[in-house]
């Protein structure tokens, strides 16, 4: 595995120099402030031989032929809402094989096109943002993620920013009574760092609740940037599943902009139509990593990868064709 360290006067620029030298598979191990002025350090790590495997992949591929399985999947993603770009793209590295199932052929392009990843718990200490536009969640994702991470035997610290929306600390009152952890209120960025700081002493994971913020109102990304600047973090974008294509891909724009790298989905159980979230992640370039797929706490949330990704994709498509069927 190669691990390489990135200083630059912002995160975005920083996401920049990262991608252009380790490419989109690149996962991020940890972000840092480094002092007012200074910027940001930014840490990932990626296999050596992915890049060179890719390289291969494209020099020495012949042009492919249009098979039954590239109409599936492009009819697949049809129904999804992707854009014609994007569906283009995904089938474009569909490459069958005698030692492959569709399923896997189908994965091994999606996985080529997305990056996927769990959040990263190997550093002691690591914490989470949870952000995202008004309405998608945020607070039960975060109140999730701690009440998962309690339950593996971690020490969680859980912070809430979110001063603005009326009983938004109150709703994570109820999970950190029920699992015996205290929650601060960050008021400001630099309020934010120093309960990161103090709670770092005592805790394994922090989980961070954050205001809703409009990413089509610039002083409301402006307000994230600095939080996320001011603070070392993981940002993560929370959007729900079902939501228009290409409302998501401007909103991921926007988000990825202000510091965000991973991208995590909910409401996948009541959503039958999932391009607005591969549209995001492809147009912010974040990471997917974790999954919503049920209101239940204990186990509401799952790591996402491409083989699970391929495998609710066509399940979604082919229950749709059933249920067309018998409507008629």
């Amino acid at each position: 595995m190669k691990i390489k360290t990135y200083t630059a006067p912002t995160m975005s620029e920083a996401m920049d120099q990262l991608r252009h030298e380790l490419g989109e598979n690149a996962i991020i191990v940890s972000t840092q402030r480094l002092g007012t002025g200074a910027g940001v350090r930014l840490t990932a790590a990626i296999e050596e031989n992915d890049r060179d495997e890719e390289i291969e992949r494209l020099y020495n591929s012949e042009e492919p032929q249009e098979t039954d399985l590239h109409q599936t999947i492009r009819e697949t993603l049809g129904y999804h809402a992707l854009p014609s770009t994007l569906i283009e793209k995904i089938v474009l590295h569909v490459k069958e094989s005698k030692n492959k199932n569709d399923l896997v052929s189908f994965a091994s392009a999606l996985d080529t096109v997305f990056s996927f990843h769990p959040l990263p718990e190997q550093i002691k200490g690591q914490a989470f943002m949870l952000t995202g536009a008004a309405g998608v969640g945020k607070t039960v994702i975060t109140g999730k993620l701690a009440t998962r991470a309690c339950l593996s035997g971690h020490r969680v610290g859980l912070i809430s920013a979110d001063i603005v929306r009326a009983g938004a600390a109150e709703q994570l009152v109820a999970f950190t009574n029920i699992l015996d952890i205290t929650l601060l209120k960050a008021r400001s960025p630099e309020n934010m760092q120093a309960h990161i700081t103090a709670l770092r002493k005592t805790c394994d994971l922090i989980f961070i609740d954050m205001p809703a913020f409009n990413p089509f109102q610039p002083s409301d990304m402006e307000y994230l940037t600095a939080y996320i600047e001011a603070a070392d973090v993981l940002p993560v974008m929370v959007m729900p599943a079902g939501v228009d294509p290409l409302e998501s891909m401007e909103t991921a724009e926007a988000f990825a902009e202000a510091g965000a790298v991973y991208l995590l989905a909910t409401r996948l159980d009541a959503a039958r139509r999932f391009g607005g979230v591969l549209a995001a992640a492809d147009a912010g370039r974040l990471t997917l990593c974790e999954a919503s797929m049920s209101p239940n706490v204990t186990r509401g949330l799952s790591p996402i990868n491409a083989v699970s990704l391929a495998r609710l994709l066509l399940m979604s498509s082919e229950e749709s064709d059933s249920a067309t069927r018998k409507k008629s």
